[in-house]
């Protein structure tokens, strides 16, 4: 049952802030009353001014580069500064296992003349202009002469490529009145500080933003006009890049990948209108419950905003109150926009954006007013995504193999190149770009070999680490006896599935060495609402009865929500929701083996193991889920408790909403620990932990309190086990194609990079952990925070790839170690799903497969 709730979550942090025309809408005081503000017209406000390198404005992150951060602290305001995370204990993190490969990198090299810093200056003016008029401030500065085109300046603080000879210079207003303007130099900033790697980005930014025709939206830059209309699916795709410049082990490198903005043709409205016709959401609480939390652009700014509300009391009649004047939303938009806003009944969409005030630094909440006709959807629904024909038409343009990847990456250094204005402004700062992607090292580990029952070993596909013929052996290294135990419910129009689903159990189940007979007891119930399928669960379970199986026909949530509620808190027992149109004849045997071998898992069965030659070892995977349309998020936490990586231990945690650190870390590692104890007579020698879904300004919080809170609980036994805690992320802009001969493919499972992109001061590395059929491999970053053990990188390399291959519903390998995707499907299930914790007599099954 798939939820938009992590995904939009992540996607609405960070809208835009009203004001300054980069809001698309009105701002707004509380709905129903008070005065409101409308968006100012689109113009060189919205972003045309020197480009800033995130949300918040030049003014914030110039202000705080002189400020020097203590050790492993991020400078404020500085997303680029490198903090120190290394543990000391650790002399060298490169491995060197496996066979040698060449790569090439989606990495350009920026040479810095001479290594010259960079000069800082504080800017006075005489008569003074206010600090808060930063437009006249800087009109002011770019009439001195000599540093037109050559400077960066946020109203206060100034840069340049030179040390200035004069430093006092007398300019004219146009009202004809003479300013002094005085500057002092306040430091030098080198190349190899996060400073200078800060204020390259800028120019990048300008680059980009002013000289390559392309629209900032978030931190990406797009091109609309160069937008491909899929009209059969009702989206366009906007090409973009991704970039940004950091510091690595080989030097500054200017990171890029292509990035593609889905952007629905239809509007909100339009969507609502929809709802309403179908029946989805007749009622405004459905509309809200589909609406809130997705993000949605107004093409008239080409701004993004995520929807918090649906205000429905509120309509584009209504007025706003402006500096100039009340006026109502309709002639608002005609006004600035000539938009005309057709449907003067709709609704209007509330977003709650969150800004700073540049002066104070104070932060606060302002609401904007969106009108649904102008606003456009983007991303996909959950019902694209699971369309293979729009996932298809879309591969075509978003799926980049590595040599199309490469040409296209070559491609933006050309266009640097050719613009005389982007080369000119390079050269001032003294940057130059190399003319050729990043080459480097990697290393091939040996395809992994599966265990199967009494130890016998299955070889992994060489070229795709899979091991999918494996269901037709005789495989399974422990079977649970389910033999007809087992409750099927399902509507009387499905009964004839149910006995499909049964008579396929007994086929495959045997086939993969799991008991599972024909005879499982039916019930049929009268029509599909929640109320009859838990009427029916409570009324069947015997003390027999292993496990309940529900064949509904659709996957609506809150059907599916409340089976999951009762047989995880209410009635605690494991159980399998399946929709009857996977029992189609040509689907069905496929799918139930994957059922079967599911219902095995979360009955505590276990399928297969891979050799990890350590003994008393517990893996950890920490994970959080955050809901779109709640305010809480979930912490999952699933420990294993055997060496072979078959049985697991699980808790959750709640914290407050978009909070990524999880509380009570400790005593859900000292209950894991007990249990471990419990089943194996004594404590772990041995703790592996990979947290996943932190971002790198999070590290210093997770590592001052996520770490130390495992570390209580370690210190609690007897003997302090040996400790890793390594971060674990997806999401991130390294690529890497293999040379092979004239061709460049991806690299195979298996391939670890830990040079040149790394940084010294990091303990991380890359870990391709699989192959894919379109497209460029993403890797997986692992950054080591804690490496309290005798193991060596190579190690914690292979471990990490071994895991890889564990993860119950998969025939091969997955993005992370298992227990890092247990803990993810547990935050997710009870996130999105429970909301409440799950019955504690679950604790030791896998039942949130």
């Amino acid at each position: 049952m798939a939820s938009r709730g992590r995904a939009r979550g992540r996607a609405g942090r960070g809208a835009p802030a009203p004001g300054g025309g980069s809001n698309g809408g009105a701002a707004a005081g509380p709905v129903g009353g008070g005065a409101t503000a409308a968006p100012a017209p689109r113009g060189r406000g919205r972003g045309r001014g020197a480009a800033a390198v995130s949300d918040t404005p030049p003014t914030e992150q110039l202000a705080g580069m002189n400020i020097q951060a203590p050790a492993g602290v991020r400078e404020r305001g500085n997303r680029f500064a490198t903090p120190l995370f290394r543990p000391e204990n650790v002399k060298d993190t490169r491995g060197n296992t496996g066979q040698k490969i060449d790569l090439l990198t989606n990495y350009f090299e920026i040479n810095v003349r001479d290594n010259k810093p960079l000069y800082q200056y504080h800017v006075d003016f005489n008569p003074v202009v206010k600090a808060d008029s930063v437009k006249l401030r800087k009109a002011l500065v770019h009439r001195i002469e000599c540093l037109r085109n050559r400077h960066l300046f946020d109203g206060m603080i100034l840069y340049c490529p030179d040390r200035l000879n004069e430093t006092e210079f007398v300019v004219q207003k146009k009202e004809g009145d003479r300013v002094t303007i005085s500057m002092k130099l306040t430091q030098e900033v080198t190349t190899s500080s996060d400073q200078f790697i800060q204020l390259v980005n800028i120019i990048f930014n300008q680059i980009a933003d002013r000289h390559m025709g392309l629209d900032r939206i978030r931190r990406d830059y797009f091109n609309p006009g160069k937008a491909v209309v899929i009209s059969q699916h009702k989206v366009e795709l906007w090409p973009g890049y991704e970039f940004s410049i950091r510091k690595y082990s080989h030097g500054v490198l200017l990171g890029l990948d292509v990035k593609h903005k889905i952007v629905r043709t239809d509007t909100v409205l339009s969507a609502m209108n929809q709802m309403v016709s179908s029946g989805r959401g007749g009622q405004q609480e459905n509309i809200r419950r589909e609406l809130m939390g997705a993000i949605v652009i107004t093409k008239y700014n080409n701004k993004t905003y995520r929807i918090d509300d649906v205000i429905f009391n509120l309509s584009p009649k209504d007025v706003v109150q402006l500096r100039s004047g009340p006026i109502s939303y309709v002639d608002y938009y005609k006004n600035n926009y000539n938009l005309t806003i057709r449907d003067l009944n709709q609704p209007l969409l509330l977003s709650i954006v969150k800004t700073k005030d540049p002066g104070t630094g104070e932060r606060t909440e302002k609401q904007i007013h969106l009108v649904p006709e102008v606003c456009y959807m983007t991303g996909l629904t959950d019902a694209m995504r699971s369309n293979f024909r729009v996932m298809q038409d879309l591969a075509q343009y978003t799926k980049q193999d590595p040599e199309k990847k490469k040409r296209t990456l070559e491609e933006f250094r050309q266009t640097v190149e050719s613009s005389t204005e982007a080369r000119d402004l390079l050269q001032s700062w003294g940057l130059e770009v190399s003319p050729a992607i990043l080459e480097l090292d990697g290393r091939k580990l040996k395809p992994e070999q599966i265990l199967m029952k009494n130890g016998q070993p299955f070889p992994c596909d060489a070229r795709k680490e899979s091991f999918d013929n494996i269901t037709r052996k005789n495989f399974v290294i422990q079977s649970v006896d389910i033999n007809n135990d087992y409750l099927i419910i399902c509507t009387s129009r499905d009964v004839t599935h149910s006995n499909t689903f049964k008579d396929t159990c007994a086929k495959v189940g045997p086939a993969c060495g799991i008991n599972i007979q024909a005879n499982g007891k039916v019930v049929s119930i009268n029509s599909d609402r929640a109320n009859d399928f838990i009427e029916a669960i409570r009324s069947n379970i015997t003390s027999n009865t292993k496990i309940v199986i529900c064949l509904v026909p659709n996957d609506r949530k809150d059907r599916y929500d409340a089976i999951k509620k009762h047989c995880c808190i209410e009635q605690p027992i494991p159980s399998q929701v399946l929709v009857t149109k996977n029992l189609q004849p040509k689907k069905a045997m496929s799918v139930v083996t994957k059922v079967v071998l599911q219902m095995n898992a979360k009955l505590g069965g276990e399928l297969w193991s891979i050799n990890i030659p350590m003994q008393g070892v517990m893996f950890v995977g920490i994970d959080t889920y955050h809901d779109s349309g709640s305010n809480k998020s979930v912490g999952g936490f699933v420990a294993s408790m055997n060496n072979a990586c078959t049985r697991y231990f699980s808790k959750t945690t709640w914290q407050e909403s978009k909070q990524e650190l999880i509380s009570q870390l400790q005593t859900c590692t000292r209950e894991a620990l007990q249990q471990y104890r419990k089943l194996n007579n004594a404590f772990p020698q041995r703790v592996i932990i990979f947290r996943d879904g932190v971002g790198d300004g999070q590290l210093l919080a997770v590592k001052e309190i996520e770490l130390e809170s495992i570390k209580k609980a370690l210190h609690e036994l007897p003997q302090m086990p040996n400790l890793v805690f390594t971060v674990v992320t997806k999401r991130i802009q390294q690529r890497f194609f293999q040379k092979q001969g004239n061709r460049l493919n991806n690299p195979g499972p298996g391939s670890i990079v830990d040079t040149k992109v790394t940084s010294d001061a990091l303990f991380d590395f890359y870990l391709v952990p699989q192959s894919v059929g379109q497209g460029t491999v993403t890797p997986t970053h692992y950054n080591v925070l804690a490496f309290e053990t005798n193991l060596q990188p190579d190690h914690l390399q292979q471990i990490a790839f071994k895991l890889c291959h564990v993860y119950f519903n998969w025939t091969g390998t997955i993005r992370v170690p298992a227990v890092c995707q247990y803990a993810h499907k547990l935050a997710f299930l009870v996130g999105n799903h429970l909301n409440k914790d799950p019955s504690p007599q679950l604790a030791n099954y896998l039942y949130y497969l």
